[in-house]
């Protein structure tokens, strides 16, 4: 009797669990607009392929749970389509490229918003569909706008950030468009600051007036956002170093950065000390000692996360340099074990 009854308990516990998730109805589009008028919801389109990594992270760790489900079953009549499968037609419809990548729709079929790419933080996963009822940040919202002929500055801006994150086009034309329409003034924003961040290579003509005009841009977009493109820039140059990639920087072109990376006054430098250090590391091959106690001390200054992308980038170029030992250290200190693994593979 007490294992029919722990058997019952148990199972009746699974179900809670599953009831917990998001539910995901097994109908087609045309179902699923029936469905969402007749609840009175949205929809919800998750599509992905039997190859995409991602996906079935998502379907792991995401959809699963209790937070995402209560907000997805509240909401949306939310469906599976197979982009190579039986959704052939309809990921064409809507240019997708990339995967996963969600849709969703209005209860009349009308494109709300679209965004590529998984999210394996529920809570971040729900801020980013939550977009849908932004209508300053819901991509189908801002497409209308802007094909009616729009072009106010933060309409162009928040349209092409939105269209940036669906992978469907490459947006450089656009953002081209947009960025030599501005003057002087209108360029230090931060309706810009998407520009300097990702169309703006450093030496560029884009990354040079961010930097000559980097107070500006603090007092009107703020130093945090500011600095970080800075940082994410230079840490971007000396990985290339630390990689192999860049053989050809002397040690004097290096201290030039360096001096010139000071000159910036970057708030907060997160990881960046560690990458200048390895760079040198590589160069020079001499100074280890004085590159791990760099990662010492930086690593109690930066999330999990930080930490993680840090040693991902620079174990692997620092094999030939680290001993076996050193490098046991380092990637004992990586927190997510996909990452720990690819850090042991790329060194074998």
């Amino acid at each position: 009797m007490k294992k029919i009854t722990f058997l019952v308990y148990f199972l009746f516990i699974q179900l809670i669990s599953f009831s917990q998730g998001t539910k995901f109805s097994k109908v087609d589009l045309d179902q699923a607009i029936n469905k969402a008028k007749e609840e009175n919801k949205y929809i919800f389109i998750d599509f992905y392929t039997n190859w995409c990594a991602p996906c079935k992270l998502m379907d792991r760790d995401v959809f699963p749970q209790e937070q995402v489900g209560n907000y997805f079953n509240e909401k949306f009549v939310s469906i599976k389509v197979n982009a190579e499968k039986e959704g052939v037609d309809l990921a064409k419809k809507y240019n997708i490229k990339a995967y996963p990548t969600f849709v969703i729709l209005d209860e009349n079929g009308n494109l709300v918003h679209l965004f590529a790419g998984g999210v394996l933080d529920g809570e971040k996963f729900i801020k980013k569909v939550d977009q849908s009822f932004n209508p300053e940040k819901a991509y189908g919202v801002l497409k209308k706008r802007y094909d009616s002929g729009k072009r106010d500055i933060e309409l162009q801006s928040a349209y092409l950030q939105a269209l940036i994150n669906t992978h469907t086009i490459k947006p450089d034309s656009l953002v081209d468009v947009f960025y030599n329409g501005l003057s002087k003034e209108e360029k230090i924003s931060e309706e810009t600051l998407f520009v300097f961040e990702m169309f703006a290579p450093l030496d560029s003509e884009r990354a040079n007036f961010l930097e000559t005009n980097r107070n500006k841009f603090r007092k009107v977009a703020g130093t945090k956002k500011v600095d970080s493109i800075l940082r994410s820039k230079y840490e971007s140059y000396f990985t290339k170093i630390v990689k192999g990639y860049a053989q050809d920087t002397s040690v004097r072109e290096l201290e030039k950065i360096e001096e010139h990376v000071v000159s910036l006054g970057i708030s907060n430098l997160k990881a960046l000390p560690v990458f200048e250090s390895g760079a040198r590391l590589q160069l020079t091959k001499k100074g280890k000692e004085d590159f791990l106690k760099e990662v010492e001390n930086t690593i109690p200054k930066l999330t999990n996360n930080e930490k993680d992308i840090m040693l991902y980038l620079i174990v692997p170029g620092l094999k030939k340099i680290l001993s076996d030992k050193e490098k046991e250290n380092l990637i004992a200190m990586v927190s997510d074990e996909d990452v720990k693994g690819y850090i042991t593979r790329s060194i074998n």
